[in-house]
């Protein structure tokens, strides 16, 4: 375990509400989850730069989360979600809100986006903003544009909005029912929703996937679609260059580009372009 008060990286704010969180919950006795049992699994934190959204996720309802909450509604918006499954996944079910607004008016580079409790948000929105504007550029720096863009993972909307100021037709693709509600669009995974637009000419597919990556089925689903444009950004270099691979017999790729979020980590966001084999 590793005492990250006074971390370097860390907006002051988000740091201010985690350490007041970190003294509530002790005074209250609230039991750390360990994996197999417990109660406070995760505090998830996001500023606008002055307001702070922190979500409470436990591993069951039964919680002393609405305790915790009013202990520090003067410097936060709390929400809770219960994240009763194994594993390191964090977000929950629907979260509740406790104290304060449900959302976040936060800027990426020259946008504005909402964010709830459950959205996920990178944590320097600066270098951000920088790196999605690189993934709707193409290799040459120069804004893409065309009929049809579909975006996946498109998670709080940033890249939807900006495709749709140069593209006839653009569609999301969200997984997470909160951010798919935000989008307009009903919750679907990447595979079947590529798959369904197989045989369509698709100008450009724009993809931020979790660590994870895209996986073998999301990458057999967009070689078959083979839109002319295939742009990915990714937070893992290993699970990129996994994707890569499988992409190569359907796309060339054209340019890799590294954004330090995370200044003195070894974190990278990476944006690859591609482009498709003819």
């Amino acid at each position: 375990v590793a005492d990250m008060r006074g971390c370097l990286v860390d907006h002051p704010r988000i740091a201010e509400v985690a350490d007041a969180i970190a003294d509530a919950a002790s005074a209250l006795g609230v039991v750390p989850d360990d994996g197999a049992a417990g109660d406070l699994r995760y505090v998830w934190l996001k500023t606008d730069g002055e307001r702070v959204l922190a979500t409470l996720i436990t591993r069951s309802a039964e919680s002393r989360a609405p305790e915790l909450a009013a202990r520090v509604a003067h410097l936060a918006a709390v929400a809770w979600s219960v994240q009763p499954s194994s594993g390191n996944a964090i977000r929950g079910g629907e979260a509740r809100p406790l104290t304060g607004p449900r959302a976040l008016e936060v800027a990426l580079g020259d946008r504005r986006t909402s964010v709830g409790p459950l959205g996920f948000l990178q944590p320097n929105p600066d270098v951000a903003g920088r790196a999605y504007e690189a993934l709707v550029r193409d290799a040459e720096g120069e804004l893409a544009s065309g009929a049809i863009a579909l975006d996946l993972y498109a998670g709080a909307g940033v890249t939807t909005a900006m495709l749709r100021e140069r593209f006839a037709e653009v569609v999301p693709c969200e997984a997470y029912p909160e951010s798919a509600a935000a989008l307009g669009v009903p919750p679907e995974e990447a595979a079947p929703f590529v798959a369904r637009w197989v045989g369509r000419a698709v100008d450009l597919v724009v993809a931020n996937p979790p660590r994870t990556g895209l996986g073998p089925e999301v990458c057999a689903a967009l070689a078959r679609l083979a839109p002319a444009r295939l742009h990915i950004m990714s937070c893992d270099a290993d699970t990129l260059a996994r994707d890569l691979d499988e992409l190569a017999s359907a796309f060339v790729l054209e340019r890799v580009v590294a954004f330090d979020t995370l200044p003195e980590t070894p974190h990278l966001e990476l944006v690859a372009h591609l482009s498709a084999r003819r």
